[in-house]
């Protein structure tokens, strides 16, 4: 075993030695090479050396993906763009981060080599938040209120619908306020972005929560203390207005009107 680990560590370093010879070579032959040279023989000169390195064994052999979910590893793969047994130091690392983030589900991307034979890929996938009621057309939006393409929005009639001009933009830290009170945060399944000051807030479907533009959070907390206490939202409600200091106006589903202070 031993023997083995020997011989190993030895082929590991012939290949590393080998590497540093290439490069070493290459970088005074192009300095050697003048500038009407240097156009034309660059490309060959490296495709060579790339070839010499991947008979060397840098070249790649396995891909690694960590934090993938939602992004299958063949789009990740296509992405990459590197096939097997092609040489690993050939790989834009830049440029292949820039395609792996332009994949749906991908916010952010590192690429790296583990030399001498694998890509590591680390992804931060996005959360998705909310379904976005543009009007005319709808569209899922991640956690920090961008679309995310390519999805198709009946897919999620499980998330809240966000409404209003400016609604996505807005919607990430409305929701961060809401899950402050996480019984209610439960309940929501819509919010309304009324002339980009204040929000309306929908619970299951039946219920409209009209909150202040000053006070919100305030707001919010009171409603869920007082819920805790009288089960106030179970009831038949379908109209709660707290725009008002101090007082909350509500409508029954009947339109009957109460006032609480």
């Amino acid at each position: 075993m031993r023997l083995l680990k020997a011989r190993r560590g030895r082929r590991w370093l012939g290949r590393l030695a080998s590497l540093v010879l290439l490069t070493v070579v290459t970088a005074a032959v192009l300095r050697l090479g003048g500038a009407e040279w240097v156009g034309g023989q660059v490309s060959a000169v490296m495709e060579r050396a790339y070839a010499l390195s991947a008979h060397a064994g840098f070249q790649v052999r396995e891909v690694l993906v960590v934090g993938r979910a939602r992004t299958t590893q063949e789009e990740v793969r296509r992405a990459l763009g590197a096939v097997a047994g092609s040489p690993i130091l050939a790989v834009d690392i830049r440029a292949a981060r820039t395609r792996i983030e332009a994949l749906p589900w991908v916010q952010q991307a590192e690429v790296e080599r583990a030399l001498p034979d694998v890509l590591v890929v680390r992804l931060v996938e996005r959360k998705k938040l909310a379904v976005w009621d543009q009007g005319r057309d709808f569209a899922v939006i991640d956690s920090t209120g961008h679309t995310i393409a390519g999805l198709d929005p009946r897919a999620f009639a499980d998330l809240p619908v966000v409404r209003g001009a400016g609604a996505a933009v807005a919607a990430p830290a409305m929701f961060t306020m809401l899950g402050k009170e996480p019984d209610l945060a439960g309940r929501v399944t819509g919010l309304t972005f009324v002339s980009g000051r204040r929000w309306n807030v929908h619970l299951d479907w039946r219920i409209e929560i009209k909150l202040p533009e000053e006070g919100t959070e305030a707001a919010w907390a009171r409603l869920a203390q007082i819920d805790r206490e009288r089960r106030l939202l179970d009831g038949e409600i379908a109209h709660i207005d707290m725009r008002f200091d101090g007082r909350m106006v509500l409508r029954m589903s009947g339109n009957e009107t109460a006032e609480r202070s």
